[in-house]
């Protein structure tokens, strides 16, 4: 007789079957970010003029920034990767007494050229 080699064949778990439920702590935390995100987005506005600038943010606690062009010092821009691709970033406006932070802020580039030109 013949002697027949025995084969051993392994199967294990698959690291994709991991998707689904990332996918879904995904859409558990996003459904409690998501309207806090929004309820940011709609409040929080910078307004620029030659001569100040406004910035506002918050509902049930307002943080208002007034301050003369004259005042700021620096403006900084960190943009992520998807704040790259999708054209947000966070501004950091510094001016002689404190230093302000707005998250999110569309086009903040163009922002922070057009406080640098009334500096």
């Amino acid at each position: 007789m013949e002697d027949k080699i025995l084969e051993k064949h392994i199967f294990k778990l698959s690291w994709l079957s991991l998707i689904p439920h990332i996918l879904a702590i995904a859409l558990y935390v996003g459904i409690f970010t998501t309207p806090i995100k929004i309820l940011r987005i709609l409040t929080t506005k910078i307004i620029v003029d030659p001569n100040m600038v406004y910035g506002e943010k918050g509902i049930l606690r307002k943080d208002i920034q007034n301050s003369p062009m004259k005042h700021v010092q620096s403006v900084r821009v960190d943009r992520s990767l998807f704040g790259r691709i999708f054209g947000y970033g966070d501004v950091i406006i510094t001016t002689a007494g404190a230093g302000y932070i707005y998250k999110g802020i569309g086009h903040p580039e163009k922002l922070r050229e057009i406080i640098i030109s009334y500096m």
